[in-house]
């Protein structure tokens, strides 16, 4: 009889352990929009789509962020790797076609070098949605829906938010679409983590 009141007591002991682990993860920060903004240590993977009238591109991508560093890593569908673009207060350092190349801007050295023209240097803020403009378009729940923005090198560009998921208390993109000229950027993300502070 003893057993099974201990059988009984461990089942119900687990089942509130799932349900608390499910009730932290769904619950969303009342003031997640700046709490996210400020979230400066995180890691993102997913899925790119390059395309211009000259060529179609695609690509993993795992882009990673610390205080300190931003790296970005392009592998191909099967897992090889195309480039890996890393910046730090001293510039930018990429690897590509089994060499390394170095400058002080980010975004033009992967320009130069692969023909890929996308705004790194600002990843922090149009990656998660928060950026912070007087074009920008939000949704009844307070979510980037569209923004008309210029990068650190004067370029315009149109980023389209598609989907959100709830995650670790924020609400952060899945799908977005950045326009430059004839240029169109799709990017799917999937696996968002960040440091708990």
């Amino acid at each position: 009889m003893i057993r099974q009141y201990l059988i009984l007591f461990m089942f119900f002991l687990l089942l509130g352990g799932c349900a608390h682990q499910i009730d932290t993860k769904t619950t969303l920060y009342d003031d997640w929009k700046p709490r996210l903004a400020a979230q400066k240590t995180w890691q993102v993977e997913g899925k790119l789509a390059f395309i211009s009238p000259e060529e179609r591109q695609s690509a993993n991508l795992n882009w990673q962020q610390t205080t300190n560093s931003n790296n970005l890593i392009l592998t191909t569908f099967i897992g090889t790797r195309i480039l890996s673009l890393k910046q730090t207060a001293n510039g930018a350092e990429l690897e590509f076609d089994g060499d390394e190349y170095f400058d002080t801007n980010a975004a033009e050295l992967l320009k130069r070098l692969t023909g890929f023209t996308l705004p790194v240097d600002n990843a922090d803020n149009w990656l998660k949605g928060t950026i912070d403009d007087q074009s920008l378009v939000v949704d009844e729940l307070g979510r980037a829906k569209q923004v008309l923005w210029f990068d650190n090198a004067g370029k315009k560009w149109q980023i389209d938010y598609g989907t959100y998921v709830q995650n670790a208390g924020y609400w952060l993109p899945t799908k977005l679409t950045l326009k430059h000229q004839q240029i169109k950027i799709k990017i799917q993300l999937y696996d968002w983590q960040f440091k708990q502070v």
